[in-house]
């Protein structure tokens, strides 16, 4: 009775009806409707750079989404006129509005009753036409399918979600919260500051940069010129195996050892038919221990090229660069690719293609909206990363934050291919997944790292510092043998189809009923998850659990 009055409540006004939000939320659910206007509409916007910053769209883009429907003005009396909780003035407004997910299921094969739980609140505002804000709190219990279950029990997170405390006996505990202020210094010069995520692509998954992982501050410096559009992106990261790792007491340690990321990304609108991006950043610590640079002030720089910095002064800091491009094949489809190069010897390549230093991964994908009739979307995505990308020899410089990967879930040595389907009639949406995925992952009681899990060191770092093999790998087993798919060779197969029905646009309010089944098989052992849920939920973020 508790969830239904909560229900009744919420469904009873329209959450952005003034939602002065900076940017446009990373959910893609959320983004599916916006997303071909933005790609064939939106002439001058670069789109591969995430959360879209809202000042750069069109004055009418963000109105006519947001204009009611009917089901809103005939079945829904509105209680609240915008929000829960509306202070405004005549140079400010704020909204204060509450999210939540109330997910029930079940786990056919352990016979499992599945549940999750989340109450939070989205507080969202400006002050005057330059300073805008948004904040977000959820409280979560839930308890997980097997393999989601087995992942958060092996890692001590959550996926993209923060740290699990235990709930009971079989469930878990966590929160997340987020945060940004942006300002508007010109129509050239955007800057936020926050604690969140960001996403650098154009497809499902990406391989420079995800919002795969759990939130981190930032500092984001945006420019624009034109078809130029020019971002900075300065993190704090967490590694939480550090201590652990390196055999230190942690209990006088105040919070998880720190990392730093800095990250220049150029796009390019060369055309109205073709993006080019490109990308580079670099993973380094300040303390000096060994395979640690310390701070340098030249990471910094806001214009620079990182990577001849990284070269000129011998650095052992993690440094990758890449590629994003998108073809806009015709008014509703687009194809786009990307290309990551971690490290790359072009001697060695020509030599030995299978060196284990030429660290790369690649990406190839289709769009395509109205395929076949109106409102059918399908997407197909294949993506390919070599043995060892993203690791390093010190793991604590790896390209991860949070126990996760910054770019793919599934880590490096892998390829796989995605097909997403949707279809919407009306308030009705209907959407299938189907996922492959291959990989080489550790073989049992062995510590050597086969290239998959990017916490392992790539090279002899446990034996230079003393520490136990048995954490962190005793490194690559060759030099020039590297296969893909060496290890213990894993495939996952993973299918879900979901009919969900919104109850407003505005806030990504739906039913949702979704049926899975996810087919895990190694040289060890073989797992099926077969699992049924439904909810009620503000879908805004992504959680991804389909790898």
């Amino acid at each position: 009775m508790r969830f239904t009055c909560i229900f009744l409540l919420l469904i009873n006004y329209n959450l952005f009806a003034q939602f002065p939000a900076p940017n446009l939320v990373l959910g893609k659910d959320y983004s599916q409707s916006l997303e071909k206007d933005l790609y064939f509409s939106e002439k001058k916007i670069n789109t591969s750079f995430k959360p879209i910053i809202k000042s750069n769209l069109s004055e009418n883009f963000y109105s006519k989404f947001l204009e009611n429907k009917e089901l809103d003005q005939k079945y829904i009396k509105r209680v609240f006129s915008s929000g829960l909780f509306i202070l405004k003035g005549q140079n400010y407004f704020v909204s204060v509005d509450p999210i939540f997910n109330f997910n029930f299921g079940r786990e056919f094969i352990e016979n499992k009753n599945l549940f999750i739980n989340s109450r939070g609140y989205l507080v969202s505002g400006n002050i005057g036409d330059k300073l805008s804000f948004l904040t977000t709190f959820m409280e979560n219990q839930a308890i997980f399918p097997n393999y989601v279950d087995s992942y958060i029990s092996k890692n001590k997170i959550v996926p993209g979600q923060g740290y699990a405390r235990d709930f009971k006996q079989s469930g878990y505990d966590y929160a997340i919260a987020s945060g940004y202020l942006s300002l508007d210094f010109s129509k050239i010069f955007t800057m936020q500051f926050g604690h969140g995520k960001h996403f650098i692509g154009d497809g499902y998954r990406s391989l420079l940069l995800s919002d795969n992982s759990f939130n981190y501050p930032f500092l984001r410096i945006e420019t624009k010129l034109g078809k130029l559009q020019y971002t900075n992106l300065y993190a704090e990261l967490q590694d939480l195996r550090y201590f652990e790792n390196n055999s230190i007491d942690n209990a006088d340690q105040i919070g998880f050892a720190k990392k730093y990321m800095s990250t220049h990304y150029l796009d390019f609108k060369i055309n109205k038919k073709i993006q080019l991006s490109l990308f580079e950043s670099v993973i380094w610590r300040t303390n000096h221990a060994p395979g640690e640079n310390g701070f340098d002030i030249q990471y910094l720089n806001p214009i620079i090229f990182l990577r001849p910095v990284e070269y000129s002064i011998n650095s052992p800091d993690n440094m990758l660069l890449g590629l994003n491009l998108k073809y806009n094949v015709h008014s509703s489809s687009y194809a786009y690719s990307q290309l990551l190069l971690d490290e790359f010897v072009l001697d060695e390549f020509r030599n030995d293609k299978n060196f284990w230093g030429n660290k790369f991964g690649y990406q190839f994908g289709y769009k395509y909206y109205d395929f076949l009739t109106k409102n059918l979307t399908t997407q197909i995505e294949y993506n390919f990363v070599r043995p060892y990308t993203y690791a390093h020899q010190n793991p604590a410089q790896n390209y991860g934050h949070y126990n996760q990967s910054l770019a793919h879930p599934v880590g490096a040595n892998f390829s796989e291919i995605i097909l997403i389907n949707s279809y919407s009639f009306n308030r009705f949406s209907f959407n299938t997944k189907f996922i492959f995925v291959k990989y080489g992952g550790k073989i049992l009681n062995d510590p050597t790292s086969y290239g998959n899990d990017i916490y392992m060191s790539t090279g002899n770092f446990a034996e230079l510092n003393s520490i136990s093999a048995s954490i962190i790998g005793s490194g690559r087993p060759d030099d020039y043998n590297i296969k893909m798919y060496q290890g213990n060779l894993t495939t996952v197969n993973y299918q879900s189809i979901s009919v969900s029905y919104l109850l407003s646009k505005k806030t990504n309010l739906k039913c949702k009923i979704e049926v899975l089944n996810r087919f895990f098989k190694d040289e060890d052992e073989e797992i099926n998850s077969q699992v049924f849920n439904f909810g009620i939920m503000t879908d805004l973020f992504n959680n991804y659990y389909d790898y």
